[in-house]
């Protein structure tokens, strides 16, 4: 009957290590699951949008970037190669030195891309130009907090200063993945 008792009890603690190994092991994969899923939905997405802001009593308009994060999480976003093209004449506006945390559905950051005066507007509407339109291009650059999402896009607009007030249009087919 002795070794009766033994067997019990060496069977029963070698199914309740069994037990516990296993339970460690679903407890890892389930930890590297949920890691992994949260990790993929914390990417950045953030759109641009550009706002030309017209001037009182004269024509012309300050142009300026409003990066918008649309996803549920903060990111880093950094602008660079911002271009004005004022019919044939191009001016380029400083990049970023360094990153900008923005937050989710927030407070927006506005980064001036460049004015246009009334004679660059006269300009454009007597066509004294080849090409007679404004052109924005930029290069944005986001990542997510932790580091792990970086994405590179490049955007074009046109704005329109034919009328009154200003307009912009997304022009993706001007847009040059860098």
């Amino acid at each position: 009957m002795e070794w009766m008792k033994t067997f019990s009890t060496d069977y029963a603690n070698a199914v309740t290590a069994i037990v516990a190994c296993g339970a460690f092991i679903l407890a890892a994969i389930t930890l590297w699951y949920l890691k992994r899923e949260y990790s993929s939905k914390y990417r950045p997405y953030v759109i641009p949008v550009v706002h030309a802001e017209p001037f009182p009593e004269k024509p012309g308009c300050v142009v300026s970037i409003i990066p918008t994060n649309v996803g549920p999480h903060p990111c880093n976003i950094k602008l660079s190669k911002i271009t004005l093209h004022i019919g044939d004449e191009t001016h380029d506006t400083p990049d970023m030195k360094e990153w900008i945390l923005l937050a989710p559905q927030g407070v927006g950051v506005q980064m001036p891309a460049g004015h246009i005066n009334e004679n660059g507007v006269s300009k454009i509407r007597e066509g004294r130009y080849r090409k007679n339109r404004v052109e924005l291009s930029f290069v944005m650059h986001t990542i997510s907090v932790e580091g792990k999402y970086e994405k590179t896009k490049s955007f074009a607009y046109e704005i329109d200063i034919l009328g009154k007030n200003p307009q912009t249009l997304f022009r993706p087919e001007w847009s040059v993945d860098a």
